[in-house]
């Protein structure tokens, strides 16, 4: 069998542990394609956690996904989850310590700011059914018919008829979704007025296909790689 280039990266890894002495070292992964999941990864990620090299490695996943939806991804491609140390969610606002199953932070937003947001997207022309948000664990929406199917099947959404109600709700992240217009002018709006918080536009088939839509993920200034020097 052909071997894989990240089963040849891990191999090339141990390597280098060995010959260098290493005695620290992280890798991070994207859950969302940067890893194949295959039989081949599995086996390399199980023999990769068991061998005894004499250094300490941490293995993260690092997504904008939440992260319980990480770990039912994990779960249905039968990948143990403590094969990690740390699973960051919502873009950096939120890491779970796998080891001992506790947040190691959790950047929660302002919910002014997140109104304020809001109210401009509504401003433009947003649709309150377009507004989402995450707490790191589970993902809030509203339950119009195309965003129930949208979610159909997931174990995570709690649906809210007042999805502007922003109480009891840790926020961590907002996503909105639109055309390429009116993401175009809350993301400006966002970089001009908002401080301390960052946008990250990408496109999406929220709540469905056909829309062709554009989605905007808000969030504290909190990066991927800010969770990674976090752990």
């Amino acid at each position: 069998m052909e071997d894989h280039s990240i089963t040849r990266f891990f191999n090339q890894l141990i390597k280098i542990i060995r010959e260098d002495k290493t005695k620290s070292i992280g890798i991070i992964t994207d859950k969302d394609g940067t890893l194949l999941f295959d039989d081949q990864l599995k086996k390399t990620l199980k023999n990769f956690s068991e061998k005894k090299l004499g250094a300490k490695f941490y293995l993260i996943a690092n997504s904008g996904r939440t992260i319980q939806d990480m770990i039912n991804c994990l779960e249905d491609e039968d990948i143990p989850v403590k094969y990690f140390d740390y699973i960051i969610g919502d873009n950096g606002g939120i890491c779970l310590d796998v080891k001992h199953n506790k947040e190691l932070y959790k950047h929660t937003m302002n919910k002014e700011v997140v109104k304020k947001v809001i109210d401009k997207f509504k401003e433009i022309g947003g649709d309150i059914k377009d507004i989402r948000f995450a707490d790191g664990k589970k993902i809030y929406a509203y339950p119009s018919e195309d965003v129930k199917k949208y979610y159909e099947g997931s174990r995570d959404i709690e649906f809210r008829e007042d999805i502007l109600d922003l109480e009891g709700i840790d926020i961590t992240k907002l996503t909105l979704a639109s055309t390429h217009g009116k993401i175009n002018k809350i993301n400006k709006y966002i970089r001009e007025e908002i401080k301390g918080y960052r946008s990250h536009i990408g496109k999406t088939s929220f709540p469905k296909k056909e829309n062709d839509n554009y989605r905007l993920d808000f969030t504290r200034h909190a990066y991927k790689r800010t969770g990674i020097i976090w752990t």
